[in-house]
């Protein structure tokens, strides 16, 4: 009998389901360690400004740099079962179809981050500012807020149309790169990707640094002041945000076809 491989919404909450119990004390003691660090880290760089100057700004630069950093790792963390032959040989018997599995990697490592970790740091932050202010009254303006910072932004005209779109492409990268590099290294995949791609970026940069001293670019100017399309900084952004979409979606297709020549 033929297998099925059109997606099942029915099997896809099944899943979900049987991968909730079996790993919902680790999904606990993950957020509770997520949220216990991110206290840590807010007050160690609060005391280190002696809990003065601080406001939803700074609180801000601090998500942004854990929202990178944990979110890298935890995509590198992706497809867990690939981690041992044993566990593979089990994922890859589950009765789902590999658009299903792979829907819900998606769903649970990138989408579910997104829409979870700024919920999280948001309750942390306004509960460990309460918290320190009450010892320390020297900490102010301890209440963080996304939107008086999207506000802020708004008002000073730096969140345009291309500029967010940019800003969620590079994000984008940054998870969908390491999700990719899991879908293929089984063995340490958070060392492998971070070395795969600092290795690609590095050449990448090296080339461009040779080109443009081989060709001598540095004096070139053309008449229209122009590179091919692109007239000013606008549309540099735009073409910039636009070959970073082109590149994530080149990235998870790879993982998809990573994950079916597994299942193959």
């Amino acid at each position: 009998m033929q297998t099925n491989t059109l997606f099942s919404f029915q099997r896809f909450l099944l899943l979900g389901k049987q991968t909730f119990i079996i790993n919902k004390k680790m999904i606990g003691i993950s957020l509770a360690g997520f949220a216990g660090l991110m206290f840590f880290v807010l007050f160690t760089v609060q005391s280190a400004a002696n809990f003065q100057n601080w406001d939803n700004h700074d609180a801000m630069v601090t998500f942004f740099f854990l929202f990178l950093q944990f979110g890298f790792i935890y995509n590198c963390l992706s497809f867990p079962s690939f981690r041992t032959k044993e566990k593979s040989m089990a994922y890859l018997m589950l009765p789902a179809t590999v658009s299903e599995k792979f829907t819900f990697e998606l769903l649970t490592r990138i989408v579910l981050y997104i829409l979870l970790m700024p919920l999280l740091f948001w309750m942390v932050a306004n509960l460990e500012g309460v918290i320190i202010h009450y010892f320390i009254p020297d900490l102010q303006n301890y209440k963080f807020s996304f939107i008086a910072f999207v506000s802020d932004m708004i008002r000073e005209n730096k969140m345009t149309g291309w500029v967010t779109f940019a800003i969620l492409q590079g994000i984008l990268f940054v998870f969908i790169a390491s999700f990719t590099g899991a879908s293929h290294f089984s063995k340490s995949p958070l060392l492998k990707t971070g070395f795969a791609f600092t290795l690609i970026i590095a050449g990448y940069g090296l080339y461009s640094f040779l080109l443009v001293k081989g060709l001598n670019l540095e004096a070139f100017h053309p008449a229209n002041n122009r590179v091919l399309f692109i007239k000013n900084e606008v549309d540099g952004i735009a073409a910039l945000s636009v070959g970073a979409a082109i590149i994530n979606l080149c990235l998870i297709t790879m993982a998809y076809y990573k994950l079916k020549e597994r299942e193959a």
